[in-house]
């Protein structure tokens, strides 16, 4: 079994191909870079933005396979969604896939846009106890109280009246 190498004077593509007979010349690879803000413009759906990104990989020979393992780690711009201010969130998010010896390139960024599709939030929140917003002014409770008093909604008010 072939252990991994690190190449401090591989230079990582740009655009994250990389080539099959390198990784096979060089007996595997790890290797790390930061993204750069246009490789992850428009990743994520609006207003959600990537701020910062690196990639880690580990290229491993196998008999007729290279196993590559990779972590994208980094920061992305949200937007809660209680009290819809925007905030910065750490993320990060593993993934691993096989390809043959036969294969000529391995698109990094595939398996980067993957993972960041699958771990995507619906909605996220500034702080586990975000108190939102005040449904009656709009005045976000985290900053300061309002002076609204919360009206009581009672599907059966229509009807207050009507049997007697």
């Amino acid at each position: 079994m072939t252990q991994n190498i690190f190449y401090r004077d591989f230079d990582v593509p740009t655009d994250l191909k990389f080539k099959t007979v390198d990784i096979v010349h060089m007996g595997g690879l790890r290797c790390s870079c930061l993204l750069t803000d246009r490789q992850t413009e428009g990743m994520l759906e609006a207003p959600n933005r990537i701020t910062q990104a690196k990639v880690e990989l580990s290229f491993t020979l196998a008999a007729a396979d290279i196993l590559v393992r990779g972590t994208i780690h980094g920061k992305r711009y949200v937007e809660c969604a209680r009290c819809l201010t925007f905030t910065e969130q750490p993320f990060r998010e593993e993934f691993t896939e096989t390809y043959s010896h036969k294969t000529e390139i391995i698109d990094i960024m595939y398996l980067v846009r993957q993972a960041l599709a699958l771990s995507e939030e619906i909605r996220f929140l500034c702080r586990p106890d975000c108190k939102g917003l005040c449904p009656m002014c709009g005045q976000n409770l985290n900053e300061a109280a309002c002076n609204c008093k919360p009206e009581i909604f009672s599907p059966f008010a229509a009807l207050k009246g009507k049997f007697k």
